[in-house]
């Protein structure tokens, strides 16, 4: 197994740790097609499978950078999985370090926005 920093363990293989398999569960339950997953550091909109028109409206609405891609394969990830395997609307909103005040100010508009969408 690899080693880590101390304090950091990603678990023993990808969707394995509680909280993974608890999302998995509820996606799978509600049948979700639009998913939004706040991340760090960067300051972007990023999207996999259809989720390129919501991730532009995102975009001009808090001024972040729209990015098609992270620039390095992200194969497991959330968005490979949900986006590309499954074909579902994707954003992963990359959020820089910020106060949470700051935070919700800069994207409350794009994430009201998501939440007011018509299934």
């Amino acid at each position: 197994m690899k080693e880590h920093k101390p304090g950091y363990f990603p678990g023993s293989s990808p969707g394995s740790e509680p909280e993974i398999l608890a999302l998995e569960k509820l996606i799978e339950s509600t049948k979700a097609t639009r998913l939004v997953a706040l991340h760090s550091p960067y300051r972007m909109v990023n999207w996999d499978g259809t989720g390129e028109l919501l991730a532009q409206a995102m975009s001009d609405l808090n001024g972040y950078e729209l990015v098609a891609s992270m620039g390095y394969p992200t194969p497991g990830s959330f968005g490979s999985k949900y986006g590309v395997d499954q074909d579902c609307e994707v954003i992963t909103l990359e959020i820089p370090f910020m106060s949470p005040h700051q935070a919700w100010m800069d994207n409350r508009a794009a994430l009201r926005y998501v939440v007011d969408l018509p299934a």
